[in-house]
């Protein structure tokens, strides 16, 4: 008996760079901040220095949030699994339950000086459930991106069935944004050791 014919996307290591690097990069700073020598000459510099170190804590959760729902999909002919490894949680999806499917246009933009910055420029498929929930996928958090986006736009067809083709392309747009920002969380990081 053959194995199942199956389309693994497993999360991605943009993503999860991307995470990592974003929780060790806001965690240095408010390390740093709080450990500083500030000068404090009134209510309001203190009132102003804990409102910047629970941006950055918070900016440093947002990062573990995006880490912990790294997502993991697996579509076979008769099925659709997505699961959170870190979450320890599966979520199966019957077909039926699948009401509309559609693809967009996936933007991650950043902003410097008053202009905006193109981190990220791919795709998004948006399954609509009937119970009105929505499931979005990314090709920025999965590998194999296109061949499942390709075969989850026919699910809601009668005549559906996996069709998988060799992706020989790789895609390595937002690698670059990537090493910029392990540089300086680690030039940041050597920085708060030296001290």
């Amino acid at each position: 008996m053959s194995e199942k014919i199956k389309i693994i996307a497993n999360p991605s290591l943009l993503q999860i760079g991307f995470s990592l690097s974003g929780i060790l990069f806001f965690s240095s700073i408010t390390f740093y901040m709080y450990n500083s020598e500030w000068i404090i000459e009134g209510i309001a510099d203190s009132i102003m220095m804990w409102i910047l170190l629970v941006l950055f804590a918070t900016f440093t959760l947002v990062c573990l949030f995006m880490l912990l729902k790294s997502k993991k999909v697996i579509l076979t002919n008769e099925a659709l699994t997505i699961s959170y490894p870190l979450l320890f949680y599966i979520k199966n999806i019957d077909f039926s339950d699948v009401r509309k499917v559609k693809e967009d246009d996936y933007n991650v933009k950043s902003s410097h000086n008053f202009s905006t910055i193109e981190v990220y420029n791919g795709k998004k498929i948006t399954l609509e459930l009937f119970e009105s929930k929505k499931i979005v996928i990314t090709s920025f958090e999965v590998t194999n991106y296109k061949n499942l986006a390709k075969n989850l736009r026919n699910i809601t067809k009668s005549y559906y069935k996996l069709n998988i083709e060799e992706d020989s392309l790789k895609n390595t747009q937002g690698y670059g944004w990537l090493i910029f920002m392990l540089i300086l969380t680690f030039g940041l990081i050597v920085s708060i050791i030296r001290e």
